[in-house]
C-alpha cells in the first residue's frame, strides 16, 4: 500500500521532519520481531525519525529502532524492558491480563505519551499489519474506578490524525481526553543524534545485564542496570540548592544522583518517590513539602508516645529524617547521624514498632531489596508469589501532570 498521500497530508498538518531520522533497515527489525509491521508507521518513521508531536500540555514520542546518542536507548532492550513491565503495572488496577510479543497476537509497543502512558498495536487483531488497532496502557487512574486499558480500534496513522483534529477519550488525562495535541513537532532530545539500530546477534539474551545485575555490581550502575531509568525523569523547576537551604541540610550524594536519574516516581508499586527539586508542589509531591509533612507528623507522634518512637527527630543529633512514603503507610528516611555521606536508612513502619537503623544507606537498601533480599533490606518482599525477581520490579515515572 502507498502511504505517501497520508505522509503528504500529515506534513500538511504539523510541517515538514525537523531533523535527519536514522536510517532504519525494516527487512532487520521486522526478522527479529518475528512480524511485519503497518506500512504507515514505517513511512513516518522513516521520514519524520524520533519525533515528539504535540507541546508542552500532550505529545506523542516515537521509539523507533534506533541507539540514542548516550546508549541510554537501545531499541531491542526498550521492547523487551517495556513488555515486561507493561505486563506487571496494570496489575494494581485490574485482573485482565493482556499478551505481549513474542506470544502469539501479542501487544507491541512503538509510542509513549508525554505522561509516560505507552501506546501498543494489537497484533493479534488482524493478519495484515496495516489493519492493527492501537491500544493504549496508562496507570495515570484511580485504583478501583478507570480501567488502565484503552482500545482505539483504528490504525496508529488514523489515531495520529484524530488526535491532532479533536482528541481522543483518555481516562487519566483532564477532561477525559487525550488531545487535541498542538501542530508542533520537533525530535524528541534523548534521541536526537541517534544512531541505525542493528538486531542483536543470534541466541543473544537482550536483558542479559539485568540478569547479571541480579547478583553483580553495586550502588546506582546496579540499580541502573536492573531498572532502566526514564529518559526524561521529572525533577521539578527548583534546584539541589534550593532543596537544601530549605530543609537546612544537605543531602546524602547517593539520593541525590539517584534520584536525579529517576526523579519523581514509584518503585514497584510500593515505594513513593517524590519530585525530587519540585518547591511548590504539596506534600507527597514535592520532596521539601514530604520532608517537612512527615517530619512534622512524626515529632508530634514521637511526642505522644515516645515508646513506640525510639528515634529523636531531625535536628537533634541521630534524628530520623523521612523522605519518602509507601503504599502501606510506612515512612522511609535516614538516621542523620553525622556528615549526610555516611547516613544510614531508617524506617518508621506503619503496622509495627520502630527498630534501629538499618545498615546502609538508601541506594545500598533499595538494591538489596530489589535482588529480593527483604530480610538483609529491612523492606517486605516484593511477592509472596513464586516468580522471577525481574518480573516483579519496575518503576513508574510520574510527570508533572499524574495525580499522584
Amino acid at each position: 500500500m502507498d502511504h505517501s498521500a497520508r505522509i503528504t497530508a500529515f506534513t500538511g498538518l504539523v510541517g515538514p521532519p525537523p531533523g535527519p531520522a536514522p536510517a532504519v533497515d525494516w527487512a532487520a527489525v521486522e526478522g527479529w520481531l518475528g512480524t511485519p509491521l503497518p506500512g504507515d508507521y514505517k513511512a513516518l518513521v522513516s521520514a519524520y525519525g524520533a519525533a515528539e508531536i504535540g507541546g508542552p500540555g500532550a505529545a506523542i514520542r516515537l521509539h523507533p529502532p534506533c541507539v540514542s546518542a548516550d546508549g541510554r536507548f537501545e531499541y531491542a532492550a526498550w521492547i523487551v524492558e517495556t513488555h515486561r513491565h507493561s505486563a506487571i503495572r496494570p496489575g494494581m488496577f485490574t485482573a485482565r491480563r493482556r499478551p505481549f510479543l513474542p506470544e502469539e497476537g501479542g501487544l507491541l509497543a512503538f509510542a509513549t505519551t508525554r505522561s509516560g502512558d505507552h501506546l501498543f498495536w494489537n497484533t493479534g487483531a488482524s493478519d495484515d499489519p496495516d489493519e492493527w488497532p492501537v491500544t493504549l496502557m496508562t496507570t495515570n487512574v484511580a485504583v478501583g474506578v478507570s480501567e488502565p486499558w484503552v482500545d482505539y480500534e483504528v490504525p496508529f496513522l488514523e489515531l495520529l490524525f484524530t488526535l491532532l483534529r479533536t482528541g481522543v477519550p483518555h481516562p487519566g488525562e483532564p477532561g477525559g481526553l487525550l488531545g487535541p495535541l498542538s501542530s508542533q513537532i520537533r525530535v524528541w532530545p534523548p534521541l536526537a543524534g541517534a544512531a541505525p539500530w542493528s538486531p542483536p546477534p543470534a541466541g543473544t539474551a537482550v536483558d542479559a545485564r539485568q540478569h547479571a545485575a541480579l547478583t553483580e555490581g553495586s550502588g546506582l550502575d546496579a540499580v541502573m542496570a536492573l531498572i532502566p531509568p526514564p529518559l526524561e525523569p521529572y525533577l521539578g523547576e527548583g534546584t539541589w540548592e534550593q532543596v537544601f537551604e530549605r530543609l537546612g541540610t544537605r543531602l546524602p550524594p547517593d539520593f541525590v544522583a539517584l534520584a536525579e536519574r529517576y526523579g519523581a516516581g514509584n518503585w514497584s508499586w510500593w515505594l513513593d518517590m517524590s519530585a525530587p527539586l519540585s518547591l511548590d508542589r504539596p506534600r507527597g509531591q514535592g520532596l521539601a513539602a514530604t520532608v517537612e509533612g512527615m517530619l512534622d507528623g512524626y515529632r508530634q507522634l514521637r511526642a505522644s508516645h515516645p515508646q513506640y518512637y525510639p528515634m529523636p527527630a531531625w535536628p537533634e543529633p541521630g534524628g530520623f529524617l523521612p523522605f519518602a512514603s509507601t503504599i502501606d503507610g510506612d515512612q522511609i528516611g535516614w538516621c542523620a547521624d553525622g556528615p549526610p555521606e555516611t547516613w544510614r536508612v531508617a524506617v518508621n513502619p506503619r503496622h509495627c514498632d520502630q527498630g534501629p537503623p538499618l545498615p546502609g544507606g538508601f541506594t545500598a537498601t533499595l538494591l538489596t531489596w530489589l535482588r529480593g533480599g527483604p530480610a538483609e533490606s529491612g523492606f517486605p518482599g516484593l511477592s509472596g508469589r513464586d516468580l522471577h525477581p525481574l518480573d516483579v520490579m519496575f518503576f513508574e515515572p510520574f510527570g508533572p501532570g499524574a495525580p499522584w
